[in-house]
Parts: C-alpha cells; structure tokens; sequence
C-alpha cells in the first residue's frame, strides 16, 4: 500500500493540551455544524441490528466529533443508542460538559482509551470518525482484526475530497481554514483568553491546523486502501463493507469500512 504518512501535531505526546484543546473545540464545532451525517443512519440500522447492542463506543472522540446531533438523528430512527466517547488524550472541556448532560444518553470517559488497546470492559460498536488515517497500515489492520476476532461492531468513517475538484480544494483548504479560525472562535465555548491569544495574536493553532488537515487528507485511507486492510480479515461469519455516502455537500464524500458479525 503506498501511501503519505506524514505527522500530524494532535498525534504528538509534546503538543500543549492548550492547543490540542482549541483545535479539537474548533474541528467540533465545524463538524456538528453539517447534516450529512444523517446518511449514514441505515450504515448504523444494519451492524447495530446484526451486533445485537444499542452500545456505541466512540474511539478518537477528540471534542466529541458528531455525536450531539447523530445520536437525536439514530433515536428519531428508531435507534435508541448510548455513547460513550474516549479518547487517548480526553478532552477537559467536552469531560465537563457530558457529565453535566448525561441525560443525552452521551457519557465522555475521563480515563485515556488507546484505540489500539482497548480494554474489555468497553463494550459496544465500535466507531471512528475522522481518525482512522492516524494510524499507519499495520496499525489500522490490527484495529479491525481485534473488533472481527471479538466479533464486535466497527464503523471508520471519514471525510474525504470529491473529485474532480478534490486537488483546487487541497490547496485551499489552508486559506480556508485560517478564515474559519478567524470567524467562527468567537462562537466557541468556553471564550477564554487563551482560546483568543493563540488564534488571533499568535495564531499557532490555527497554522497546526493548516498542517494537520493538508495531512489528513493525504492520508485517509482510500476505498481501494480499505479493501487491502480487510483481504486477509475476511470471514464467513463476519461482514466487511466498504463504500462512500454523500456528506451533503459537493466539495466531500464520507468514506466508510463498516464491520459487524452474522
């Protein structure tokens, strides 16, 4: 598998939990601002129902990713689910706000979950939003091999360039970015100084954002990629599919390997 995979900043142990806090806030809040997610509600119908469990558990949650809205869109299906969000470095912000809301049937683990080593008290489908491409070919192989070998749910799903404008996106996507930083940090919360100092005076954030989303796209995991990582994981009595559902915009396509027992 030939592939790009450069580091991203959020990977690194080093990187101040300040900025990783104002970056994961800032990819949160343009994430739960889409409605394409509601699309891939029948991806869910299908592996929770052959999972047998309501359970999800969110890997790489970073500020919860898309959670708030999908789940009010899985239980309006007839989908009444649970979320529990991990991550291996836990965000303070979004700990403090699901303890406070627990009756949204979302709880955020304070405890840091490896998604390369999850413990087994963790149950649930599994999920992964815009954090697959972390993980290098190895890596991501050995993710799906323990959710097959312990016949669990997985959902990877990622949100990838459409062509054929995907390479005019690529090179703007920093200029866009750097506008999106610039109008939407004053809506985030908490507005903390920090979150002001490291935007707009000094505005490190969102330049490692720049960085990490350039990278990010050179290394999700096509769905040619995807089929390679599950040629010597297939089983009869687990299902591997791979495929694409509309985001809901022109410009981007959720990539999705879904997994789940029969």
């Amino acid at each position: 598998m030939q592939r790009v995979h450069l580091f991203e900043f959020t990977d690194q142990p080093w990187y101040p939990a300040v900025f990783r806090r104002i970056q994961t806030d800032y990819l949160h809040f343009v994430v739960t601002r889409g409605a394409g997610h509601q699309n891939l509600i029948p991806l869910f119908a299908r592996a929770l129902q052959q999972a047998g469990t309501m359970d999800i558990l969110d890997l790489c949650s970073g500020g919860a990713g898309p959670w708030r809205h999908l789940r009010q869109q899985l239980v309006q299906a007839g989908l009444p689910v649970k979320v529990t969000l991990t991550d291996k470095y836990p965000n303070p912000d979004a700990l403090r706000k699901w303890s406070e809301s627990s009756q949204e049937g979302i709880k955020y683990l304070p405890e840091p979950v490896d998604a390369m080593c999850i413990p087994s008290h963790l149950m649930g489908m599994r999920t992964m939003f815009e954090g697959f491409h972390h993980f290098k070919p190895e890596q991501a192989r050995l993710i799906l091999l323990d959710a097959a070998e312990k016949r669990v749910a997985i959902g990877i799903f990622e949100a990838s360039l459409m062509p054929p404008q995907g390479p005019f996106i690529f090179l703007l996507s920093p200029l866009m970015t750097l506008l999106g930083y610039l109008f939407v940090t004053p809506f985030i919360q908490p507005r903390t100084w920090s979150r002001f100092i490291w935007t707009y005076l000094l505005p490190l954030v969102p330049m490692a954002t720049c960085w990490d989303g350039l990278v990010s796209f050179m290394r999700v995991y096509s769905p040619r990629d995807l089929k390679e990582l599950t040629r010597s994981l297939r089983q009869e009595d687990y299902i591997w599919e791979i495929g694409q559902a509309s985001t809901g915009t022109p410009l981007f396509v959720f990539t999705y390997l879904l997994g789940y027992p029969v």
